[in-house]
């Protein structure tokens, strides 16, 4: 089940931290209209980003896009003498560097034009991600002032990593329109399902023709495409930890015609469900288990 999940806030402050030490990291689907920059330490697993599904390793720094399914997925005993493992989030808004760029802070300008092309996600170089480590750790201990400071010098960097890697086009949303929240909420909820538009344009209090319209302007995707985003995720992360046959899955993330699902995932991923569990999955996963 993919959940929105509701970020906490910092009194005074217009952005949040949170530090959690962790046995593993669970998979959870999970989405929010904040954007969410991870830093996960001593770990090893798999991340997912929408429909990209990628090995992470002892070090992992990602950004993820406003309304982004999202989740991290690692078992306790895949980390080195199954060690606890540390996972540093930053939650922030566009809005609120743009209101402070207008209120006289214009140094905030091109990181702001660098969001604009964010797509679903980066995900940075290892060796940039160890680059920032300190500042992490200071970030962590700071207060007042000063810990913004150091928030502002991460984001000062996050541009500058020339081997960082995009994510997709942009399906992140960063409109506030309620009927595109409301079809979001539904489609997260009810992927799984059969879904027609005229019964996510009644969940939407919305026309079929002005919901479509809407997600192409505000979303930069079809109702389609965002659907079968979340339901080729879901295939994903199946075939990685379970030995469920393909058809199976397949049914069980919400494709009832086997024959559109493989379509639909060679062109996503390049390959077929088969083979890519077999790069991918389970034997990789048993590894980790030894």
């Amino acid at each position: 089940m993919l959940t929105r999940q509701v970020v906490g806030q910092t009194p005074g402050q217009n952005w949040h931290y949170e530090s959690r030490y962790e046995q593993g990291v669970p998979f959870l689907w999970h989405y929010h209209p904040e954007y969410e920059l991870t830093l996960t330490r001593g770990a090893r697993g798999m991340r997912y980003i929408g429909s990209d599904v990628a090995e992470f390793g002892l070090l992992d720094l990602a950004l993820v896009s406003p309304n982004q399914a999202h989740t991290w997925y690692a078992r306790p005993e895949a980390s080195p003498d199954r060690e606890v493992q540390q996972v540093q989030v930053v939650f922030f808004t566009r809005d609120w560097l743009a209101e402070l760029r207008r209120a006289g802070m214009p140094e905030n300008l091109p990181f702001l034009d660098w969001l604009a092309g964010v797509g679903q996600g980066v995900v940075f170089s290892p060796g940039f991600a160890a680059s920032l480590v300190p500042v992490f750790d200071e970030l962590h201990e700071a207060r007042g002032l000063y810990r913004l400071s150091l928030l502002f010098r991460i984001f000062d960097a996050l541009p500058r990593d020339a081997q960082a890697r995009g994510i997709g086009g942009s399906v992140a949303g960063r409109a506030r329109d309620r009927r595109v929240e409301l079809a979001l909420g539904y489609l997260q909820e009810h992927y799984r399902e059969p879904i027609t538009l005229a019964v996510l344009a009644e969940a939407a209090a919305s026309s079929p023709t002005s919901l479509k319209r809407l997600f192409r302007e505000q979303i930069g995707a079809s109702v389609t495409a965002v659907l079968q985003q979340l339901r080729l995720g879901h295939a994903c992360h199946l075939l990685i930890s379970t030995h469920l046959p393909v058809g199976l899955l397949a049914e069980q993330s919400g494709f009832r015609n086997p024959g559109n699902f493989y379509k639909q995932f060679a062109a996503e991923q390049g390959m077929t469900p088969a083979e890519y569990r077999r790069r991918n999955g389970l034997r990789r996963a048993q590894a980790m288990r030894i």
